[in-house]
C-alpha cells in the first residue's frame, strides 16, 4: 500500500546495512510498482519501510541500494512530475539535465541525462532524482517551480522614429534607415 502521508514522507531514510536486506525491499518495491498502471519509480518509506533502496523502471527496472548523487549539472529542465503519493497531483519541478549516481549494489557510477532524443532518458533521469528526494524526505511539491515568462522585445515600425547612438554621435532617424546601422554592429539604439 502506497504511503500518503506528508509527515511520514518527510523523515529522512536510514542507510540499509547489507545488500541482501537492500536486493528483499527492492523486490518489494517492484512488486508494488508493478501493481501500479502509470508509476516509473517508487521509494522504500513510500510502503513504510524507512530504509535508502528505491526502484525506477522506465527502460528497464533498476533497483538503487543507499543511492547518492555525486554529480550533477547545472542547466536543468522542466518536467512535469506526478507522484504514486499524491494520486492526481502534478507539479511542474526544475531537474538536474544529468547527474551522476552511486549506489552501494551497483559498481561504479550511473549516469542518467535527459539530453537525449529519446524521451524516456528525460523520464528516467527526472524519475531517479524523484526517489532520491523521497529518501532524502522531500517531495515534489518542495521542488515546484513556475517558469517566468520571456518578454520579447517589441517590434518597431519601419517608419518609427528612434534614435541611436555610435558613443560620440547620436541621430534621430526612421527605423526603416536606423535598422542597418544598428545591425552593422558600429551603432546601438540609445535608451529612451
Amino acid at each position: 500500500m502506497i504511503i500518503t502521508e506528508i509527515k511520514q514522507l518527510q523523515l529522512m531514510c536510514e542507510e540499509v546495512k547489507t545488500i541482501k536486506e537492500g536486493e528483499e525491499i527492492g523486490a518489494q518495491l517492484l512488486t508494488e510498482l508493478s501493481k501500479s498502471e502509470n508509476g516509473i519509480g517508487l521509494a522504500a518509506n513510500q510502503i513504510g519501510i524507512n530504509k535508502r533502496v528505491c526502484v525506477i523502471n522506465v527502460k528497464e527496472p533498476i533497483v538503487l541500494i543507499n543511492p547518492r548523487i555525486v554529480e550533477h549539472s547545472e542547466e536543468q529542465f522542466m518536467f512535469a512530475e506526478g507522484c504514486l503519493s499524491f494520486p492526481g497531483k502534478h507539479v511542474r519541478t526544475g531537474r538536474h539535465t544529468s547527474v551522476t549516481i552511486e549506489a552501494d549494489n551497483h559498481e561504479g557510477k550511473l549516469m542518467f541525462t535527459a539530453e537525449s532524443e529519446d524521451i524516456n532518458d528525460a523520464f528516467e533521469c527526472a524519475c531517479v532524482q524523484h526517489e532520491i528526494d523521497h529518501l532524502d524526505g522531500i517531495t515534489m511539491f518542495e521542488r515546484s517551480v513556475t517558469p517566468q515568462p520571456v518578454r520579447v522585445p517589441e517590434k518597431i515600425g519601419r517608419n518609427e522614429r528612434v534614435t541611436i547612438t555610435d558613443g560620440k554621435e547620436t541621430k534621430e532617424l526612421k527605423w526603416k534607415k536606423a535598422q542597418p546601422l544598428v545591425e552593422s554592429g558600429d551603432w546601438e539604439m540609445a535608451p529612451a
